[in-house]
């Protein structure tokens, strides 16, 4: 069966599948009838503008929703009596009302502008959907992604605590959590894993513009328990509103736009949505284009954007049984400084990627009382071509072509409290195939398949203090077939993994102004194809790349612990964490030259390693509209045996300087970053200097939903280089002075 025979029977599948859900849903609903709804719109106090995405967590029954795009919730199925409600909001004050069902049932609720952010529900760290934490997590909301404004993921998270950016110009820039790169930080999209080969190499962007995004989650340190392989270092778990999951009856609109001066660059957004009390229906389009970035030294050549996105989706719910159906998809074009040396060369990545994802939840009076089902299906392609000049001819070949079709789906059940014990189980599968081509074509084919299972609980110990424990089983297999460059499939070997991983911790919170969490975990990474059977030039990468077929798979002994104080003026955290790592891949420079690429070469080679660092931030609120902000993190890495030589690509020591002026409407105020020299380098890679960064934000919320955000960085056109630059001319500086400017609005 051919894979596009593979992938329209697996469409068909799980469209029937959705179908039986939406079907059995209406049976559920039919037999256990509403009894009375309670809603509230909630909005922000001095503009009265609402607040989408707020938590509201009904205590009595420990559920969470979040609030919809126009800040309105609903509970249904309520009974007669007292409950308690906590809203709560990323800069906000959290609110807890005592109301009188049905005697209260629409409820107005106004949140007060708290400069010292409140604490948030980080949904990724926890199946149960509890706001109590084991180790450092952080969420980034609509109006905090529309403040950081950048044209990729990496941009936007640069910069918070732990996390760096990879850089290789703006379209593949990706997130580093603690030093942990690529396919060690899982990216996912609505609680999924993309389908896209961002994680893989250096070149590969995430599929997904920012614009698209509503929220983001961050959790930093191993995640093996909950999603398993690629979970060893963190995950980034990024939120569209492709599907409709919250909504209001009528319609609602947004639009945007985003300037950036560093590479002339323009995008635009444009979504609407429209709703009935059982139904909705969105859409989105997105629009980038951008051209050579600009640094200090000049244009810094074939780093140009561009990018057409689209998404929409429909959303059913009925008594206790919520469903929805999204088909995204983005078409990316965007070039790789990887000859900058020669105007006549240039390498360019073609990317196009079309995902269909559903969610099904249902409530039950029975002892595993929420059920969740999501399925994710991508199919995903990106060619690299090599484009030559000569004199006025223009040449073009395709160097390596990668196509990956996959399936994802999650069940997760949970069950209704056992005295102070609450928890879920969670079953997952993963599918895909992918094939590689091209003259330089990196690795042979593969196709494999994961399934696995784990079962979490929490345990209330005291008033204070909360246990987690957890373990997961998954058995995973991979098959190798051969293709045009890699044909002797005795080369090859299968492999085959029953794995297990778990976690351990602890949250102790004695008061509310004190929380400190402390989490063990044993976490392990599969190698990647790249990392077995790679043996080519990866000129889109700017790389020889050679893999090892012996590499076994990554254990980790991890601890992450963390203490938080938060009061009305002074909030601040600090983290700590170690990792011990057996059989770690690093992707090593070897010193050599390849020959007749030209090309640098970089060996997948396996050794012992330990990580360890620490993260701190702290805010204080100098007045009732001005705030200052500090922060620092460190990581070290390096080999347990031998020499304890330096791992490769480890971001310095870094320090962050803010102050911000905020009155609610009008906010504006300095940012300095300090990064340090690193010296601690791996044999063969080179150390970096030292640089300072002065930026400065500024925004105004006009009300009726408008909002105008500026950002500028570099203002000083500082010339420097970072550390993890993946550019192979290490002389190549950074990009120079920018602003961005984005505006947004609401109606």
């Amino acid at each position: 069966m051919s894979s596009n025979h593979k992938m329209n029977f697996t469409v068909s599948v799980m469209i029937f599948i959705v179908t039986v859900i939406l079907l059995s849903g209406m049976e559920i609903s039919e037999a256990n009838p509403v009894d009375s709804d309670l809603s509230g719109k909630i909005v922000e106090e001095s503009t009265s503008e609402p607040i989408p995405g707020a938590t509201v967590i009904l205590a009595e029954d420990d559920l969470g929703i979040s609030a919809d795009r126009n800040g309105e919730f609903e509970f249904t199925d309520l009974e007669e009596g007292v409950y308690t409600l906590i809203i709560s909001s990323v800069g906000f004050k959290t609110v807890t009302l005592k109301i009188d069902f049905p005697e209260e049932n629409s409820l107005l609720i106004e949140l007060e502008k708290d400069r010292i952010q409140g604490v948030d529900v980080i949904v990724t760290s926890s199946p149960i959907g509890r706001n109590i934490q084991y180790q450092p997590a952080q969420s980034l909301n609509a109006e905090m992604l529309q403040q950081k404004a950048a044209p990729s993921l990496g941009e936007i998270l640069d910069g918070t605590p732990g996390v760096t950016t990879r850089s290789f110009g703006s379209a593949p820039a990706r997130p580093v959590i603690r030093g942990f790169d690529g396919d060690r930080v899982l990216v996912m999209q609505n609680g999924e894993r993309m389908g896209d080969l961002s994680g893989t190499a250096v070149d590969h962007a995430v599929a997904l513009d920012p614009l698209a995004m509503d929220r983001v989650e961050v959790i930093r340190g191993p995640a093996s328990l909950l999603y398993g392989s690629s979970a060893i270092g963190g995950v980034v778990n990024m939120f569209s509103n492709d599907m409709p999951r919250e909504w209001e009856k009528g319609t609602s609109s947004s639009m945007a736009s985003h300037v950036s001066t560093v590479n002339k660059m323009g995008a635009g957004l444009l979504r609407t949505q429209y709703g009935t009390d059982r139904f909705a229906v969105t859409g989105r389009m997105i629009y980038r284009d951008g051209g050579d970035l600009s640094t200090p030294d000049g244009r810094l050549p074939d780093t140009a954007i561009q990018n057409i996105s689209f998404g929409g989706g429909v959303g059913y719910r009925i008594g206790d049984f919520e469903t929805g159906l999204s088909i995204s998809g983005m078409d990316y074009t965007y070039g790789l400084p990887e000859a900058i040396d020669d105007p006549n060369e240039s390498i360019e990545i073609r990317m196009n990627r079309t995902n269909i994802q559903s969610i099904s939840t249902v409530r039950m009076d029975r002892f595993i009382d929420h059920a969740e089902l999501r399925l994710h299906i991508s199919d995903y392609k990106h060619d690299e071509f090599e484009i030559g000049r000569q004199d006025e001819e223009i040449t073009e070949n395709i160097g390596i072509s990668f196509a990956q079709q996959s399936l994802s789906s999650s069940l997760v059940l949970r069950h209704r409290p056992v005295g102070k014990l609450e928890g879920a189980v969670g079953l997952s599968f993963n599918y895909s195939e992918i094939e590689v081509g091209g003259g330089d074509a990196l690795t042979p084919n593969a196709n494999g398949y994961f399934v696995a299972g784990y079962l979490y609980e929490e345990l209330s110990l005291t008033n204070a203090l909360t246990l987690k424990a957890g373990t997961r089983l998954e058995f995973k297999e991979t098959f190798v077939t051969t293709n045009e460059l890699f044909t002797n499939a005795a080369d090859f070997e299968d492999r085959s993994d029953l794995i297990a991983s778990g976690a351990l911790g602890l949250n102790y919170s004695p008061s509310s102004n004190w929380t400190a969490g402390l989490q063990f975990a044993r976490a392990y990474r599969s190698p990647t194809i790249e990392e077995l059977y790679s043996f080519a030039p990866h000129a889109a990468a700017g790389s020889f790349d050679i893999g090892d077929a012996s590499l076994k798979n990554e254990f980790s002994l991890g601890a992450d612990s963390f203490v938080e104080f938060r009061s009305n003026r002074v909030s601040g955290q600090l983290s700590l964490f170690a990792n011990k790592i057996d059989h770690f891949v690093d992707f090593s420079p070897t010193g050599e030259t390849h020959q007749p690429s030209g090309l640098p070469v970089f060996e997948y080679r396996s050794k012992d390693a330990l990580m360890y660092g620490f993260e701190f931030t702290s805010d204080l609120l100098l007045s009732d509209e001005w705030i200052a902000g500090l922060g620092f993190d460190y990581v070290r890495g390096r080999e347990r045996s031998g020499d304890r030589d330096n791992l490769t690509f480890i971001p310095p020591f870094r320090t962050s300087i803010e102050v911000k002026y905020d009155n609610g409407s009008f906010y504006a105020g300095p940012r300095v970053r300090v990064v340090n020299k690193q010296k601690k380098v791996a044999p063969n890679e080179e150390p970096t200097d030292g640089y300072l960064l002065i930026g400065a934000d500024t925004g105004y919320r006009f009300g009726q939903g408008l909002t105008l955000s500026l950002r500028l960085d570099n203002l000083l056109n500082e010339r420097y280089r970072d550390h993890l630059s993946r550019v192979e001319n290490r002389d190549a500086p950074m990009p120079g002075r920018n602003l961005n400017v984005i505006l947004r609005w609401e109606f």
